[in-house]
């Protein structure tokens, strides 16, 4: 099973997220995020194995290294892949670019078998609404999510490991940024 690194954002976007979640849930179109035991993210990185007692501790020292930062969720969007998935655009910033940059940069030595959609260069970073969905399906689901107010002004605060499994996932382990920015 896949382990995946996740950023994680303020309370209050993460409740506007999981009000789309529960929009899709109640709409009868798609429960997989909130039935999955997901945590409204951003995935920087999913391995198929992962040294994950070292990974934990050089992450808990990542994390302390950065600041917290601005994101934007400015579009609704789809992958036009087998996997039917809508999520919300993230706006691409130098700065998570740098951030997603070094993140592998740091721990390329503790993971095997990385899927190419995370790699650097090849990263759409994205926060999933809902995955798993027919044609029809995300049809409806960005007809719901066109409800959503755009662009949603997000904080990431948090990096965190994610085990997931057939039917959801267990948070191994999560960790606040730490350093401050300078005024």
């Amino acid at each position: 099973m896949p382990f995946v690194v996740e950023l994680y954002f303020d309370p209050s976007t993460e409740a506007c997220i999981r009000g789309a979640w529960k929009a899709i849930d109640e709409a009868g179109i798609s429960d997989s995020m909130p039935k999955g035991g997901y945590r409204p993210h951003v995935s920087l990185g999913v391995y198929n194995h992962l040294a994950s007692n070292t990974f934990e501790k050089e992450l808990s020292s990542f994390a302390a290294e950065v600041a917290p930062f601005r994101l934007s969720f400015p579009n609704i969007g789809i992958f036009s892949t087998s996997e039917g998935v809508v999520f919300l655009g993230v706006t691409v910033t130098e700065q998570l670019l740098s951030l997603h940059t070094e993140f592998h940069n740091i721990f390329k030595e503790h993971a095997q078998e990385q899927r190419e959609y995370y790699t650097v260069g090849r990263w759409v970073p994205h926060c999933t609404l809902a995955f798993g969905l027919s044609e029809d399906q995300i049809v409806e689901a960005v007809t719901v999510c066109r409800q959503i107010d755009l662009p949603i002004s997000a904080e990431a605060k948090e990096i965190g490991l994610v085990k997931v499994f057939d039917t959801g996932c267990q948070t191994l382990s999560s960790f606040s940024f730490k350093r401050f920015l300078t005024p």
